[in-house]
């Protein structure tokens, strides 16, 4: 994790430049400060928090003639206003707004307006699923609440930089993942609005899971409220997931034992009693989870604690059979 403040525009530069790219940072106003916060979580993923006073950030076409980066960045505004510019295009950025560039063209953050507070998500491109026409033609756009997708992404990575100082390896992982999916969605999601003729039913398919992950914990969480959040009927939601061969309510059971497994794996880092990692997953009672921990891993969550590490070849489930 990287956490420094900065006084002066070229260590800025320099910062921001091995945080994400090569860059060139200037500034118009004196005394220019700025502060950055950059988490890893995983396989070239990272979230970064900015703070920072007035200034313009370049990417020239040198600069990206030069570079082998094929990364991708997403700009998530949380306070003041800022342009993004790519590819001929401007993005107006004010809080709750996102845009999208690649790192493989040249581009411009023009942020003129004391008080920047932004979070910049780094993702590598073939993390996405996205054709690259699609992704160049989403770049330099601005992306707003009407965009299904998009309040899942920002209510997440939002959170994930809240908590990032409690975060495991094995967490950093897996928040990893989710916010890459939230963001495929979200991108999915813009690019059918603009006609690019991306197959509905997987988007909405696609927000259905992300919303389930994103309300693990809900212990009200079901199919009412998926249609809810997605905009269509309960019986829409169980016929786009009968294409996956499972309801949605065993895809959640699915993800909540997973998260069980996960979090008891980090309870010695956590100090999470079985009740907190029960409520977590979306639990009223210890009872109840511990059943469904049963059936799904052959053993309860004590038991799960108190195994030895299996040997090289035999799944942690095989060794709690025995």
């Amino acid at each position: 994790m990287v956490d420094l403040d900065v006084t002066d525009i070229l260590d800025w530069q320099d910062a921001t430049s091995t945080a994400f790219v090569p860059l060139r940072c200037t500034t118009l106003t004196p005394g220019f400060t700025a502060h950055l916060e950059s988490v890893p979580l995983c396989a070239g993923i990272s979230l970064a928090h900015i703070t920072s006073g007035p200034l313009r950030v370049e990417r020239t076409a040198q600069q990206a003639r030069q570079s082998d980066d094929d990364d991708l960045l997403v700009s998530l505004q949380l306070k003041s206003t800022g342009d993004v510019h790519q590819h001929g295009r401007t993005a107006r950025l004010v809080p709750g707004t996102a845009a999208l560039y690649e790192t493989n063209r040249p581009y411009l953050l023009d942020q003129p307006q004391p008080g920047q507070d932004l979070i910049v998500l780094r993702v590598p491109r073939d993390r996405l699923g996205l054709k690259d026409t699609i992704v160049t033609d989403l770049c330099g756009r601005t992306m707003d609440a009407s965009v299904p997708g998009m309040a899942a992404f920002t209510g997440y990575v939002f959170g994930v930089v809240a908590g990032r100082s409690q975060l495991s390896g094995q967490a950093r992982q897996a928040l990893g993942q989710i916010s890459t999916d939230l963001l495929a969605l979200a991108l999915r999601s813009f690019a059918e609005l603009r006609g690019t003729g991306w197959d509905n039913d997987q988007t909405l398919l696609e927000a259905a899971k992300a919303y389930i992950r994103s309300n693990l914990g809900d212990p009200n969480l079901g199919v009412e409220g998926v249609a809810r959040a997605t905009n269509v009927s309960a019986r829409k939601v169980h016929s786009l997931f009968s294409s996956t061969g499972q309801t949605p309510a065993a895809y959640a059971r699915r993800l909540r034992m997973e998260r069980a497994a996960s979090l008891l794996a980090d309870r010695s880092q956590t100090q999470q009693t079985v009740q907190s990692v029960a409520s977590a997953c979306g639990f009223r009672d210890t009872s109840t989870f511990t059943r469904a921990f049963r059936r799904a891993h052959q053993c309860s969550p004590t038991e799960w604690l108190l195994m030895e590490t299996p040997t090289e070849g035999q799944s942690r489930e095989d060794h709690g059979r025995q």
